[in-house]
């Protein structure tokens, strides 16, 4: 069954009268009160229909209008008075700034009243690669979505390619300027959807910044969605955290079967999060980070892959790589993926690697052929299909520890030959603390004897007193990481 068809127990839809009332307002250009109205009748069994929720999102959305150019005015001024008198109904119709706070509150009272499914199916998903083909038929949608000016300018939602893209700025434009004529009523601005179809694609292409300026309530209400969805699987599905309606904004493989790994579209939201001043917006991008390490518990999402999507867009300040590091939390999953983080981006940068960190457009790399020969061979008693769909298979704590860095590899990481930098030595710092968290966390029985070892013999330590020792030139916060990580080694004998 595909994610968005897993709705919570006991949760309906609206009635067809309570659509019709809200229609009504909407029709009108009585936003504020059919906002208000939606937000009354929903609750923990009732949530409204799609098409409300796009018109919800299209409100939100809509940038507030500027003061009219004295081009515009006289333009104005020269019109008939039944020309004058159309285009002033056309424009009660456009959604006041009052309206689209309101419908952004709205839109985050729902996602705590109602289920993730049911608010996230308005939006358009990849299929799910557990058995998509097990999904309910296709049903027509009530004709709400053409009955008025919203709700028709909102069908663009149904046409984007995923949630990523109706966060771009230009994915709705005002339409106080822009627009030369009255446009023709919603029935037969319908009978054009292959051009308006066209149109916003056009739009989302053209978008010039990853999270419009209006957009960012938006993209935190994903978020939370996304969040209270990994609650729900954790609970439900042998305690494995993830959210399968973010796997679902992730496109397949060409092949349509194996995990998945293709996230450049939330990785540039996240990484454009981390560039803006204000701190609740940088926090976004660290809980959107987190969303997607977790999709690495399961067998659904390739870390590799993703990694090698990751690596190049990592920021080359030490300060900023810093606050991406110290936002993950410290989950196992999330502990274990800084630790390969860390690796790979060590070995990178190794004197003498040859590995350069280029800045441009990263692509992840296939798969050895070699290794996918013997994938084959492995499970050549398998029957295989087409069409056949992979099964869920969480990654137990114990397949976690087994894929863990030997410890003797870690203190190579950290007594390899890098460029001195602030970075590297920022990067080891994070190495070391997370995999002795790990470490720290495990039973006794499971812990590594090398790693013990270590710690008892002093290994570690004379790695840390030689890495982050201060001499000529260092700053005085390397004098400060040493003593942070001798405390902890005392702490993990």
């Amino acid at each position: 069954m595909s994610p968005c068809d897993d709705l919570a127990p006991g949760e309906r839809e609206m009635t067809t009268r309570q659509v019709a009332l809200v229609d009504s307002a909407f029709e009108e250009g009585q936003y504020e009160s059919g906002i208000a109205m939606l937000e009354d009748l929903c609750s923990p069994t009732v949530h409204p229909s799609k098409s409300h929720v796009r018109q919800l999102l299209y409100i939100a959305l809509y940038p507030p209008s500027h003061a009219p150019t004295t081009g515009n005015c006289h333009k104005t001024s020269q019109e008939s008075p039944s020309k004058f008198s159309s285009r002033h109904a056309y424009s009660t119709l456009l959604p006041s700034p009052t309206s689209s706070q309101l419908a952004k509150r709205t839109l985050r009272v729902l996602a705590d009243v109602n289920s993730p499914a049911s608010l996230l199916r308005a939006l358009p998903a990849y299929p799910d690669p557990t058995g998509a083909d097990d999904a309910p038929p296709h049903y027509p949608e009530l004709p709400s979505d053409v009955d008025s000016f919203v709700a028709s300018e909102a069908v663009r939602f149904r046409n984007c390619k995923n949630c990523w893209n109706i966060l771009k700025s230009g994915f709705i434009s005002s339409l106080v300027d822009t627009s030369s004529a009255v446009p023709a009523s919603p029935r037969k601005r319908t009978r054009g959807n292959a051009t308006a179809t066209k149109r916003d694609h056009l739009d989302e292409e053209a978008s010039s910044l990853v999270v419009g300026e209006n957009a960012w309530p938006v993209l935190d209400w994903l978020l939370v969605l996304f969040e209270k969805d990994e609650l729900m699987t954790e609970a439900s599905r042998q305690r494995t955290r993830y959210s399968p309606l973010l796997l679902g904004q992730i496109p397949p493989t060409r092949s349509d079967s194996g995990s998945k790994w293709d996230a450049n579209d939330p990785l540039e939201v996240v990484f454009h999060c981390f560039e803006q001043q204000d701190e609740s917006r940088r926090a976004m991008g660290g809980r959107l980070l987190n969303l997607l390490v977790n999709l690495t518990s399961t067998n659904l999402f390739d870390l590799p892959l993703f990694m090698n999507l990751l690596i190049p867009r990592l920021p080359l300040g030490a300060s900023e790589l810093r606050d991406l590091l110290f936002g993950l939390s410290s989950t196992w999953t999330l502990c274990k993926f800084k630790v390969a983080l860390c690796q790979r981006y060590l070995t990178r940068a190794c004197v003498g690697s040859g590995v350069s960190r280029g800045r441009g457009r990263p692509r992840a790399q296939p798969r050895p052929i070699t290794a996918r020969k013997s994938a084959s061979k492995q499970g050549a008693t398998v029957p295989t299909t087409p069409h056949s769909k992979p099964e869920i298979a969480p990654l137990s704590s114990n397949q976690s520890q087994n894929t863990l860095l030997p410890a003797a590899e870690i203190l190579h990481l950290l007594t390899m030959k890098t460029d001195a930098s602030a970075l590297s030595k920022t990067i080891k710092f994070d190495l070391l603390v997370t995999y002795g968290i790990l470490q720290h966390q495990t039973p006794a029985e499971d812990k590594s004897r090398d790693w013990t070892e270590m710690l008892q013999s002093g290994h570690v330590e004379e790695a840390v007193r030689d890495i982050f020792g201060v001499s000529e030139g260092d700053q005085p916060s390397d004098n400060t990481s040493q003593r942070i990580l001798l405390r902890l080694i005392a702490t993990w004998r």
